[in-house]
């Protein structure tokens, strides 16, 4: 085997020495600056991300801040809408209600009257028709021809004041 002669490792080391040296050199002046840059570079973009995700971050609290105070202030002005619909909407009712029973209460007086006015009639139809039926009766009865108008109206009179009062 070539590689185990005792001649040749002066030589092996040698250029050993130098393969080593050329590319610690190139390690070391190339490659490794531009992996430390590289690297440089990467940890500055991650800074850079971090910082604006935190800027980002901060502008959504804020919008979000925002947003919800606009949600509430939104919530609050839809709250007062309504009371004040339901408010107007109340009093329309109270109004409306109170110029039904107004007109209802004007009704009722009126048909009140209407109903005292032919009670009224009613009642001189009956004191008629109780004095003709009166008359007739008492002269069947007593075949007298002869009947005191005035003493008959009179008793009929207090018979229709004391049915009236018994009805009020």
């Amino acid at each position: 085997m070539p590689q185990l002669e005792i001649s040749t490792f002066p030589s092996q080391i040698f250029w050993l020495v130098v393969s080593f040296l050329i590319l610690y050199i190139i390690m070391a002046k190339v490659i490794v600056p531009r992996i430390s840059s590289v690297i440089k570079n990467r940890e500055n973009e991650i800074k850079n991300n971090i910082h604006i995700s935190e800027q980002l971050y901060r502008d959504t609290e804020i919008i979000n801040d925002e947003i919800e105070k606009i949600k509430n202030d939104t919530e609050t002005e839809a709250r007062e809408i309504i009371n004040n619909l339901r408010i107007n909407i109340n009093k329309k009712i109270n109004e409306n209600n109170q110029i039904l029973k107004n007109k209802l209460e004007k009704k009722l007086e009126k048909d009140e009257k209407n109903i005292f006015k032919k009670k009224e009639k009613v009642l001189k139809e009956i004191n008629k028709i109780a004095f003709n039926l009166s008359q007739e009766i008492i002269k069947k009865i007593s075949n007298n021809k002869n009947v005191k108008k005035n003493k008959l109206k009179q008793i009929i009179k207090n018979n229709l004041k004391n049915i009236r009062n018994e009805s009020s």
